[in-house]
């Protein structure tokens, strides 16, 4: 058994605890002890010895004890791990390791005793080392990862180890880089999979009289006041001060990945370095679907794009995958039209979306069943007016500045092109937006699809009266000349069953939606609050209003199974816990991502629905551990089978 379970995950970065007790420890800071305990900075743990070893020490062990409350302290899996021997090149020696002495001490590290407690030196030009999967096969929980400073000048190397590396080992795998590594840098290094750092820069910059903040350092003699209780002793304790930075630094740390909202912090931080913002760009263009296949399709967090970099996001770019691959538009669909987006969300509770709502009802509500609402935004691109009010459309905000660049939009007319290619032939689009981003985009999409193309707002404002007349006028012109006597009245669904049937096609997988809501349904319940979904006076689902996705009964489970991409074979026929373990699962859909609804699938039958806590290509990699935590059992009546 592993020491570490991944109690969450964000892309690379995870909340990292303590398998029995699932105490946090990480991200998290490890300090040096050199014979008394420091202050309390929320240490996850303490070195015995200075650390990394001195090349004299080769060949000496060092003791890292972890920090567990009192009353935790008896359950734990272990309380110290042990660095026994290491490959080390101290950085003034020229030389770097040799194959065979790494083989040696790979070796050497197998032979150890009690190996989930064991720490293993993996020196960085290693990290792609086939000897590499010798070690994972054990339960090696921690290594350390050694070198990674002559890394920090070259974007490419650093993306490449981080990505290879990451994506080899299991996520109850913990990584450790030692060594002065600023404040500023820990965010991104956490969200690149990274999860402890030391305190040996506070040392290092205290000896030397230098005042830490959370993105610079400075000289004593001339930095920024700070009213923390060590500046405000006297003497100063600057130690003390710069110690508490870093402790800060990734307590915040630790918040924003608790909330799903890691990204936001990185991209922030990454500003204060070109080195860094550099490579979070090479990250997001040259890696963006092993991201995408870590990153957690439901959030309800706020989702602050600033800058350019937003625009490749994991999460933005994973909403633009699955409208490409999953959205399937109503064919009764014969006018689709263009709105622009709006600052408040979803649009459709927005002044400017009610007025639009409004003229389109004006025109005639027997046309209503054969319209189809494209919202037009950056950097999502295009979000169909039945996915408004998932994430991130309902929780993103941009600053509005009227001007698309050549990347948004050559990314948003490539998805419309895609989106509108799904509806039926020879549609008819309406463009009801104004500026001239939203012409380009439309001018490429129509030449590209040859689409009749009807503008109403190109002279004033989408929200005018002239515009909003003009909307209504275009539509009863449009119609007119259609001829919608065969269309299938059966097809006439209401707003709220294209929501539920695009929505289930988006959480679960294309032709989800029409297995589950294809008879009558009934519902209980209004926004805001939770809507109940019925069929035949039996609840199948649950329509979450605080995030706007579903939440099925393991009945209704079982009906789109053959079409769900959240699968997880479990080796057992019944479910007696709370949790699903790594040695219960046989096989997890490489689709399925944190925080997903998934089911809990034996010989074909769905047992239960649960929370994923990690992605479905990470937990094929774990051997212990937590992967969900049981939602809904499946509930058979007495003497039923299964």
């Amino acid at each position: 058994m592993r020491f570490f379970q991944p109690l969450s995950a964000f892309g690379f970065s995870r909340l990292l605890a303590e398998t029995r007790t699932s105490h946090i420890l990480a991200p998290g800071l490890l300090s040096f002890n050199s014979g008394n305990k420091p202050s309390n900075f929320g240490f996850s743990g303490f070195f015995d010895s200075s650390f990394p070893p001195r090349f004299s020490d080769l060949d000496s062990s060092f003791q890292l004890r972890w920090s567990f409350p009192p009353h935790l302290s008896e359950r734990v899996l272990s309380s110290s791990f042990t660095l026994s021997s290491q490959p080390f090149y101290p950085s003034f020696v020229s030389s770097t390791l040799s194959e065979s002495s790494f083989s040696e001490y790979v070796t050497s590290f197998l032979s150890l005793p009690d190996l989930h407690s064991q720490i293993f030196t993996l020196p960085y030009t290693f990290f792609d080392s086939p000897l590499l999967e010798d070690v994972l096969s054990t339960d090696c929980s921690f290594f350390v990862l050694t070198g990674l400073s002559s890394l920090f000048n070259n974007q490419r190397k650093l993306s490449e180890l981080f990505v290879s590396l990451r994506s080899r080992l299991s996520p109850d795998i913990a990584l450790y880089v030692p060594g002065p590594i600023a404040p500023a840098y820990y965010s991104f290094l956490v969200y690149s999979g990274i999860d402890f750092f030391d305190d040996s820069l506070a040392y290092y910059l205290s000896e030397r009289g230098f005042f830490l903040t959370s993105d610079s350092v400075y000289p004593l003699s001339n930095h920024p006041e700070c009213y923390c209780s060590f500046c405000r002793s006297s003497p100063p304790d600057i130690l003390g001060h710069n110690l508490q930075v870093m402790a800060n630094k990734l307590s915040q740390i630790r918040f924003f990945l608790e909330s799903d909202n890691l990204r936001t912090l990185v991209e922030r931080d990454v500003h204060s370095s070109p080195l860094l913002s550099s490579t979070l760009n090479y990250f997001d263009r040259n890696y963006s679907s092993t991201f995408l296949s870590r990153f957690p399709a439901q959030q309800s967090t706020s989702l602050v794009c600033t800058s350019s970099s937003s625009l490749n996001r994991p999460e933005v770019e994973l909403f633009r995958h699955r409208v490409r691959e999953r959205f399937n538009p109503s064919p009764q669909t014969r006018v689709v039209i263009l709105f622009p987006c709006s600052a408040r969300k979803p649009y459709s509770l927005s002044r400017s979306h009610s007025l639009f709502i409004q003229s389109l009802r004006q025109a005639g509500k027997s046309f209503l069943p054969f319209l189809s609402e494209l919202i037009i935004t950056s950097p999502l691109s295009v979000v169909p007016r039945e996915l408004e009010s998932l994430y991130p459309p309902r929780f993103y905000d941009i600053p509005v500045s009227g001007f698309w660049s050549e990347e948004e939009i050559a990314v948003t007319s490539s998805l419309l092109i895609d989106v509108l290619s799904k509806f039926p032939e020879n549609i008819i689009l309406i463009n009801h937006t104004y500026g001239q981003g939203y012409s380009d985009i439309v001018e490429r999409v129509s030449n590209s699809l040859n689409l009749t193309v009807y503008h109403t707002s190109i002279s004033d404002r989408p929200t005018s009266s002239s515009s909003l007349s003009n909307l209504s006028s275009t539509l009863r012109e449009v119609f007119s000349s259609l001829d919608l006597t065969d269309s299938n009245s059966s097809h006439n669904l209401s707003p709220f069953l294209r929501k539920l049937i695009a929505t289930a096609d988006y959480q679960y997988g294309p032709g989800s939606g029409n297995i589950l809501f294809s008879s009558p349904i009934r519902t209980r319940g209004k926004y805001p609050r939770d809507i109940q979904i019925f069929r035949e006076k039996k609840l199948i689902a649950t329509y979450l209003s605080r995030t706007g996705f579903l939440s099925l009964q393991p009945a209704a489970a079982q009906e789109i199974l053959d079409y769900s991409l959240v699968n997880l074979d479990f080796a057992a026929e019944t479910i007696t816990g709370s949790s699903i373990y790594a040695p219960g699962c046989n096989h997890a859909s490489e689709f399925i991502l944190p925080s997903d609804e998934i089911f809990i699938v034996n010989s074909g039958c769905v047992l239960a629905t649960a929370r994923a806590l990690i992605a479905g290509v990470d937990m094929n990699k774990m051997s212990s551990g937590s992967l969900a935590i049981v939602k809904k059992k499946l509930k058979l009546k007495k003497g039923e089978t299964k």
